[in-house]
């Protein structure tokens, strides 16, 4: 019995050592998804970012009304959306043009009223325009002859600008382009199109999530530190469960299945596996609040409740490998004697 509970307590101790790397590990990836979601938009998908200058082709605006319908109707037959940004001069404006609704902090509209889509805007909350028109209903910043339509949360990356709006029928501005594909074929057709209006591409940058996320550091070295510390727990709960391979192998001669034997204990260590390691989740809280002068709040539960979760997943699991290793590979119990 002794024995046992000192295994248990054995877990627990290691646990909380791996809840405080699992933390660290989610706390992480939930800021990569933060830092991806700013260069993005909050684009659903893999992205595609364009910086479309003013090129040297002449162009008619007869043709650039032309082309625009083309590129509108090939995303909509595609199921893509695009997002214009301002960047350096002209309004600090951000075109968008979504028809199947795929950008979460848009309000959804009727993509083919053209008329529509010029005269409404929404102003960003807690923006310069957004403060002048509660107070008075006047937006200096804005085009001549648009409505507000209300107001809506800026996307992370919004920056200084104030307002979003449908892209309608006028001709596209420069600046940056972002839409939600990778496909080379698909990105040449854009780029075509835009070509059409008189604008070339300054910088393409492809951004799928999963190299962006590799480039991190951050993920990349707490990731390392999370898979060396599992493959550490392996080997420390194995070199202590020799001692008890005398017990595994009495058993084992007298009826009991390896299966069953993983079974038992896995079931047995849960307690200390869950108790160390949602301990060692609030500790890493606590330690990354204190650290980094960051106010723990209601927003952060739900971070708090995933590393804890994804802390008891992993601790069960890297005890179910030094238990598979240990009683079903490492010891041949009809060797051991009374």
């Amino acid at each position: 019995m002794n024995q046992r509970l000192r295994m248990k307590f054995r877990l627990a101790f290691t646990s909380f050592f791996l809840g405080i790397l699992t933390a660290f590990m989610v706390w992480s990836f939930q800021w990569v998804m933060e830092s991806w979601k700013e260069v993005t938009f909050d684009m659903p998908g893999d992205v595609t970012v364009l910086r479309m200058i003013e090129g040297p082709q002449m162009v008619t605006e007869a043709d650039e009304v032309v082309a625009l319908e083309e590129l509108k109707a090939y995303l909509r037959e595609r199921s893509l959306a695009l997002i214009v940004s301002s960047v350096g001069d002209g309004r600090p404006e951000i075109l968008l043009y979504d028809p199947h609704g795929v950008v979460s902090w848009f309000p959804r509209g009727n993509p083919e009223d053209s008329q529509l889509a010029v005269d409404e805007v929404y102003l960003f909350e807690g923006t310069y325009s957004e403060r002048r028109w509660s107070e008075s209903r006047i937006t200096p910043l804005l085009p001549k002859g648009v409505m507000v339509k209300g107001v809506i949360r800026a996307p992370r990356r919004a920056s200084d600008l104030q307002y979003a709006r449908r892209i309608g029928g006028d001709p596209l501005p420069p600046g940056q382009y972002t839409i939600n594909t990778t496909d080379p074929a698909q990105v040449r057709q854009i780029l075509a199109l835009l070509y059409r209006m008189g604008l070339i591409p300054q910088n393409v940058q492809i951004v799928p999530f999963f190299i962006y996320a590799m480039q991190n550091p951050l993920l990349v070295i707490t990731v390392f530190f999370w898979t060396a510390g599992s493959v550490v727990a392996v080997f420390y709960w194995s070199l202590n469960l020799r001692g008890r391979a005398r017990e595994f192998g009495l058993r084992s001669r007298h009826g009991a299945l390896p299966r069953d034997l993983v079974r038992e204990n896995l079931v047995g260590g849960l307690p200390g596996l869950v108790l160390g390691g949602a301990i060692g989740v609030l500790f890493a809280g606590v330690l990354l609040a204190a650290i980094g002068q960051i106010h723990l709040g209601p927003d952060h539960v739900l971070t708090f409740a995933g590393a804890a979760a994804a802390s008891v997943v992993s601790g069960i699991a890297t005890w179910f490998v030094a238990l598979y290793l240990t009683i079903r590979i490492g010891y041949p119990f009809n060797h051991v004697t009374r």
